[in-house]
């Protein structure tokens, strides 16, 4: 009976907060995220990025050339990530361009949001992230 029950109620969970909007730290917890769009407009394949949430809010992810990583903090629906470390490399100056807007989005805080599978970040930049497999 407990075997059944455990999927049946993560399920609403996860309904509850897709139709909410609202993100904590267990729905972001062993979840990983692919950039789909940068204000509204999709990104080329060439210019991939992505977030993975760890133990502890731990993040770490791919920039776009460089990898990152760091602690996330969630208050209020905010996302902001602590003690962003990084890779060093350039990539070009689109590629290069996407992970300042993503990093420094992640580094001063971003209104964050679950929909329909979709991980939104908001700050000066909206980033959408879908669900990576």
């Amino acid at each position: 009976m407990k075997l059944v029950a455990l999927p049946i109620l993560f399920v609403l969970f996860c309904v509850g907060c897709s139709s909410t909007g609202s993100v904590s730290s267990e729905h972001l917890k062993y979840t990983q995220w692919q950039l789909s769009k940068i204000n509204g407009l999709s990104i080329p394949a060439s210019q991939s990025a992505s977030m993975r949430f760890i133990e502890a809010m731990q993040i770490n992810g791919f920039a776009g050339c460089n990898k990152f990583f760091g602690e996330g903090q969630l208050v209020e629906d905010t996302l902001k990530v602590n003690k962003l470390g990084m890779t060093r490399k350039s990539c070009g100056e689109k590629v290069d361009e996407l992970e300042k807007k993503l990093l420094m989005t992640l580094k001063q805080g971003a209104a964050i949001s679950l929909n329909d599978e979709q991980l939104v970040l908001q700050g000066e930049h909206h980033f959408t992230f879908i669900v990576k497999n």
